[in-house]
């Protein structure tokens, strides 16, 4: 079995700001909110990653480091990767299936569009979840899903089964 688990980044601000760069925007007042509650959400349903990879831009990293002092009593292994800065779905998906065997639960910490379409990409055809992500993966949410498979390598889309959603608003 193994475990992908989805969080975009909590809702940030300045994106108007032309003296920012959108690497650099940080959170804004009601990310800054909602990122400790998805990791309250986050222990609650004892979602334990064994790696989480993390795009590195401000906003994600404030996320995570807001998240994680109520989701973990030690954060999980976490490495910042380039390349999820505005990651396509495609992208996504390779890293996955390129992860090592012994990683049973991965997090990814990152952007839409990229993870919403990772998300229709790995639900069910058909199901709810999937025409739910179609409309809209939220700002801070969370959607973690299991793979009856062994290794990475045998990654398929459309066969997850999702085993939490959870946004701030359905809090």
């Amino acid at each position: 079995m193994k475990t992908v688990t989805l969080f975009r980044h909590a809702k940030s601000g300045e994106k108007d700001n032309p003296n920012i760069d959108d690497f650099d925007r940080p959170l804004a007042a009601r990310g800054l909110k909602a990122a400790p509650k998805m990791g309250e959400i986050i222990r609650a349903h004892n979602l334990k990653p064994s790696l989480i990879l993390c795009s590195p831009s401000v906003r994600t990293r404030q996320t995570l480091s807001l998240a994680a002092p109520e989701a973990w009593d030690t954060t999980p292994e976490t490495r910042f990767e380039e390349m999820l800065y505005e990651a396509s779905a495609q992208t996504l998906f390779r890293t996955l299936k390129g992860l090592s065997r012994d990683v049973a639960h991965v997090m990814i910490v990152g952007h839409n569009p990229g993870l919403q379409e990772l998300a229709v990409a790995l639900a069910p055809p058909g199901s709810a979840a999937r025409e739910e992500f179609k409309a809209k993966l939220p700002t801070a949410a969370i959607a973690s899903f299991d793979f009856d498979i062994d290794h990475w390598a045998k990654l398929q889309p459309g066969t997850g089964q999702l085993q939490l959603f959870a946004a701030p608003a359905n809090l």
